[in-house]
Parts: structure tokens; C-alpha cells; sequence
């Protein structure tokens, strides 16, 4: 049987983790994590997976296949959700910085928006809005698009590229001497970015892993309607 307790611990401590660091990115107490690495409280199976998710390991290392059946099967006995409702509490929710915008045409970078904490449903190392129609039907002015860090993509693969200090999402095509940046959007053409104009920084940030819409009325709509 695993002790999960200090298994908890000794992973946080590779990963670099202070209790406060990791309480804080599983928006619980440092003192409920210091319960849960000295086994005065155990973690229930949502938090765990929660956990495992944060320190980035799979399920197995904190919790023994045996285990997870027994926690599985006593979750699927509760009461069943009605089928169009989905549990907050397996979404896994995580706090990721917004890192700022990117642009439909020509890159933004908003370093106001360092500091910023945003909720991710997904597993993401970053957030960052769009604005603007360039990556449209795929990503909509406004969309939260969810990042995970990648130092590089395949060729062809959307990506949140920074060319200096400023940040673009785009369909990435390497060149020898830079990248080919392609819009979903026919009206926006590519954007050559050469090396030697960004003093060799274009740095590819990472892949879009999820995005979250926020569904705005037609006012044109809604004038139809009132008169």
C-alpha cells in the first residue's frame, strides 16, 4: 500500500515545490497539504487526481490500482448527473498566469496582464486571449485559449509564437532562415518572420491544449426583435 502522505511530499520537493506553492496551485490551504504529506487527513479521490495532475505524475503513483477502483466505484454510486451536466469537480480546475494577447494580424503583447491568474479546465501551463479574426472559424475574437509550454511543434501545428516581446497564434512553417506564420483567416497573409530582424528571439511558446468562448448576443438580432 502506498503512503500517499509522503509520496505527496517527495515529489513536490523534485518538482521544486514549496507546500504554499503547491497548496496554492490546488487552491487549498497550506495547512491542508501539510495534513494531507503528514497523514493526518487523506486526500479524497478528486483532490488526488487534482494533485497528480499539479505535480504532473500519473494516479498510479500516489494511489494503488486497487485503490482507485474502490474510489471509482463508490463515485459512480452516488447519484448520477443529469446527462447535459457535467461536475465542476472533474474538470480539474487549475490557476494558470495570462501571459498577455494575441492578435489577429499583427502580434500584442500586454505586460499588464503579468500577475494575472486565470482558471484552467484544463491541464495548461498559461493563458492568453484572442483578439481580433485571424485564426477565425477556429478561435474567435476573445476566446481564453489554454497553453501548454512547448519549445517546438510539428510542422504546420498552431502555436503561440513570441517575436520579441510579442505574441501571435499561428500556424508555424519553418524556414532556415526563420518561420512562416499562417492565419486560419484567407484575408490575412503570412507573416514572414526572419531571423535576423528579431536578433534571433522568436521563440515558439507552446500549443493551444484547450480554449474557453464567452457566446455574445447579435445586436443586430436583438434591434430586429424590439421593433
Amino acid at each position: 500500500m502506498i503512503d500517499v502522505g509522503k509520496m505527496i511530499a517527495s515529489i513536490r520537493k523534485e518538482r521544486g515545490l514549496s507546500q504554499a506553492q503547491l497548496a496554492d496551485r490546488l487552491r487549498l490551504s497550506k495547512q491542508a497539504v501539510s495534513n494531507y504529506e503528514r497523514g493526518i487527513r487523506e486526500p479524497d479521490y478528486v483532490t488526488l487526481e487534482a494533485i497528480a495532475d499539479v505535480l504532473n505524475v500519473p494516479m498510479s503513483m500516489l494511489i494503488s490500482r486497487e485503490e482507485q477502483k474502490a474510489a471509482l466505484d463508490a463515485l459512480n454510486a452516488a447519484p448520477p448527473f443529469p446527462s447535459n451536466v457535467l461536475p465542476i469537480s472533474s474538470l480539474h480546475h487549475q490557476r494558470v498566469p495570462l501571459i498577455g494577447s494575441v492578435a489577429a494580424g499583427e502580434p500584442i503583447y500586454d505586460p499588464e496582464e503579468l500577475g494575472v491568474y486565470v482558471d484552467s479546465p484544463v491541464n495548461a501551463d498559461a493563458a492568453i486571449t484572442v483578439k481580433g479574426d485571424s485564426m477565425e472559424p477556429t478561435y474567435l475574437d476573445g476566446d481564453m485559449v489554454y497553453i501548454k509550454c512547448r519549445p517546438e511543434v510539428p510542422e504546420g501545428a498552431v502555436a503561440v509564437v513570441f517575436l520579441d516581446d510579442e505574441a501571435t497564434l499561428k500556424h508555424v512553417y519553418y524556414r532556415k532562415t526563420g518561420l512562416t506564420l499562417i492565419s486560419d483567416n484567407s484575408a490575412y497573409p503570412p507573416i514572414m518572420a526572419e531571423f535576423e530582424d528579431y536578433d534571433g528571439k522568436i521563440t515558439i511558446f507552446g500549443v493551444p491544449v484547450g480554449y474557453t468562448r464567452i457566446y455574445k448576443p447579435d445586436p443586430l438580432k436583438k434591434i430586429k426583435k424590439g421593433f
